[in-house]
C-alpha cells in the first residue's frame, strides 16, 4: 500500500472515529489433473479415525460435478475463469477471489432480506501497529481481508486473519471457534489460502515479516508449521509485510512480498507415520520486482507486492507499486528450471489491486493514480492487457480522474462486464470487451473494497457511512437497483466471501460479520435506497 493512501487513510480512519508432475512423498500427481490419493497409515498406528484421517478420507471422495476438472496440461487453464478452483479436492472459496484467475466470488443463493445473524469474536480485533512512523490502533478486517471458506470434516470452516494480528478458524454455520487461533506479531490485512489438494493446509502472511504455513489437524490445536522472512532474501526495497495470497499449484506456492520480491516455494507435503501432515518447505526462487529504469521515471522508491499472484497458463502475473506488471513463465518448473520473466508493462500507478485473467489471457489491471502524469493518462487507472503483444498489449484503457486516488479493489467481472469501484465512491461498470462504460452508481466514499457478483447481485461496502450493500444486476446494461444494505459499523473495505445463503465480511468496526436471512438477527437491515 502506498505510504500516499496509508497517510490518507490514517487522517480518513482518526476522523471517522467519532507447480509440477513430481511425485511428492505420499504418491500424488498434483499436474495431472488426478485428485489427492492418500497411502493409508502405516501398520502399527491407531485403528481410531483421527482429524487427519477423516481429512485423507475426503479427499478422496468424488468431486461435485459443480467443480471445475481439467485434463489440461499447464499450471492453470484458462477455461477455469469465473469458475470453482481448479482440480481442487475440497469445496470452498479457498483464497482470494477463489481461484488462480481470481474471478470465483463464492456460491449462491445470496441472502434476499439479510440481517446480521451473529460477529465474531466475542471481542473486537484490534491492536496497535507501528508503520511508517506512525503508531495507531487497528480494528476488525480491511484491504483486502477476504474470508476463505472451505467444507472438510462434515462441517464449514470460515478462516481468515484480522487486525489483531490472529488467523481465525470459525465454524461457519454456528459461529463457534474450531481451533484455538494463530497469534502473529502485527496486524493481518490480506487473505489467507487453504490447500486445494485436501491437505489440511493453511498459509497465511502477517505485517510481522512472516508468511506462515498452519496445520490444522493437531487435535485441539491450530500449530505452524513453517514461517518464511520476507527479508531473508534480498535485496528488498518498501516494507517487508505480506498482504498477498499465496496461490497453491500442485506442489508449489506462489506469492509475492512487500519487501519487492517475488516467490517460488516447493512445499514437499506429506503425512507422517501418525497420519498427521507435514511440510519440507524450500525455496526455490526469488527475484526482486523493480529495475533501475523504474526507480529513476518514477522518483521513489516503491516497489510492493500488495496483490495476489494470478496465474493463466503457466504464467504468473502481479503488480507492484512501482507501476509494474510483471509476467513470469512457470513452466519450467516440470523439468526443474527457474521461472523466467516473459512479461513486463510499466503503468507509473500502485498497481495493489490483483490482476483478473479471462478465458482468453486477457489481463484486467487497476491502479491507484499515485503518480499523475503523462503516463498514468496513456493507460489509465483500468487497463486491459493482451500479453501476447508484447510491443503494444494495450486494448482498451478508462481513466478514473474524479480524485487522486484511482482504484483500490481488485475488478469483479460478469458475463461481458467488469465492475470497479474508486477512491471517490464511484462504482463503475464497463463493457470487458470494449471498455465502454455502461453504468454507474455513487457510493458514500471512499470505496476501496473489491466488488463480488454472485447469482446476478453485486455486493460492495463503503467506507464512510459503513454500509454493504447489494445491487440487482441481472440486467447489466442498466443501473443497478439497490437489492438491500446493512449498516456494519465501520468502513467496509474487505472483501466478502457468499457461501451457500450466508455472507461473511468484516468492517473496521472490529468484527467479522455473518448476514443471512433468519430468525438470528442482532441487527436490522437498512430498507433499500
Amino acid at each position: 500500500m502506498s505510504q500516499d493512501r496509508r497517510r490518507r487513510l490514517t487522517l480518513f480512519i482518526l476522523a471517522a472515529a467519532s507447480v509440477v508432475a513430481l511425485l511428492v512423498s505420499v504418491g500424488v500427481d498434483h499436474f495431472s489433473g488426478r485428485g489427492v490419493s492418500e497411502a493409508s497409515p502405516k501398520t502399527g498406528t491407531s485403528s481410531t479415525s483421527t482429524t487427519a484421517d477423516k481429512g485423507r478420507d475426503e479427499s478422496k471422495k468424488k468431486k461435485d460435478p459443480g467443480v471445475f476438472t481439467t485434463d489440461y496440461p499447464g499450471l492453470a487453464d484458462p477455461a477455469g475463469f469465473m469458475k470453482p478452483y481448479p482440480n481442487a479436492t475440497v469445496r470452498g472459496l479457498l483464497t482470494f477471489r477463489g481461484n488462480p484467475s481470481r474471478s470465483y466470488y463464492g456460491q449462491g443463493p445470496v441472502p434476499t432480506a439479510p440481517s446480521v445473524l451473529r460477529r465474531f469474536p466475542d471481542e473486537a480485533m484490534c491492536r496497535s501497529s507501528a508503520n511508517l512512523g506512525t503508531t495507531k490502533v487497528w480494528c476488525g478486517m480491511g484491504w483486502t481481508g477476504q474470508p476463505t471458506i472451505v467444507e472438510r470434516d462434515d462441517r464449514t470452516w470460515a478462516i481468515f486473519g484480522g487486525y489483531d494480528g490472529h488467523i481465525h478458524f470459525m465454524d461457519a454455520d454456528t459461529g463457534e471457534r474450531i481451533l484455538p487461533d494463530v497469534v502473529t506479531g502485527d496486524i493481518i490485512k490480506g487473505t489467507p489460502t487453504i490447500d486445494p489438494d485436501g491437505y489440511p493446509l493453511v498459509y497465511s502472511g502477517s505485517r510481522d515479516n512472516f508468511l506462515r504455513v498452519v496445520a490444522l489437524d493437531r487435535p485441539g490445536t491450530s500449530e505452524v508449521l513453517w514461517k518464511l522472512d520476507s527479508e531473508s532474501t534480498c535485496p528488498c526495497l518498501w516494507n517487508d509485510d505480506w498482504d498477498s495470497s499465496p496461490i497453491i499449484l500442485g506442489d508449489y506456492m506462489v506469492v509475492g512480498s512487500e519487501s519487492s520480491r517475488f516467490w517460488v516455494i516447493k512445499l514437499n507435503r506429506s503425512y507422517d507415520a501418525a497420519g498427521l501432515v507435514q511440510v519440507a518447505p524450500e525455496v526455490v526462487f526469488s527475484d526482486q520486482v523493480w529495475d533501475q529504469e523504474v526507480l529513476a521515471a518514477n522518483g521513489d522508491q516503491h516497489a510492493s507486492i500488495e496483490s495476489s499472484v494470478t496465474i493463466v497458463g503457466d504464467m504468473a502475473y502481479f503488480g507492484t507499486s512501482a507501476g509494474l506488471i510483471w509476467g513470469y513463465d512457470l513452466s519450467g518448473l516440470k523439468e526443474g528450471r527457474t521461472p523466467t520473466r516473459e512479461f513486463r508493462f510499466y503503468t507509473s500507478g500502485d498497481n495493489d489491486p490483483s490482476i483478473v485473467a479471462d478465458e482468453e489471457g486477457m489481463l484486467y489491471v487497476a491502479g491507484e493514480n499515485d503518480r499523475p502524469g503523462p503516463r498514468s493518462v496513456e493507460v489509465g487507472q483500468l487497463t486491459k492487457l493482451d500479453p501476447s503483444n508484447k510491443a503494444n498489449p494495450v486494448v482498451w484503457k478508462f481513466n478514473e480522474t474524479s480524485g487522486q486516488g484511482g482504484i483500490y479493489g481488485t475488478p469483479g467481472v460478469f458475463g461481458d462486464t467488469i465492475v470497479v469501484t474508486s477512491d471517490a465512491g464511484r462504482l463503475i461498470a464497463l463493457n470487458r470487451d470494449t471498455g465502454q462504460v455502461k453504468w454507474e452508481r455513487q457510493l458514500p466514499g471512499p470505496a476501496w473494497a473489491s466488488p463480488v457478483i454472485v447469482d446476478d447481485v453485486l455486493l460492495i461496502g463503503d467506507c464512510l457511512e459503513g454500509n454493504f450493500h447489494a445491487f440487482d444486476v441481472s440486467d447489466p446494461d442498466v443501473v443497478p437497483p439497490e437489492l438491500w444494505s446493512v449498516n456494519l459499523g465501520g468502513c467496509v473495505e474487505a472483501t466478502p466471501a457468499v457461501w451457500k445463503n450466508r455472507v461473511y465480511i468484516g468492517s473496521r468496526a472490529g468484527y467479522l460479520y455473518t448476514l443471512g436471512d433468519g430468525d438470528l438477527a442482532t441487527a436490522p437491515t437498512t430498507a433499500a435506497r
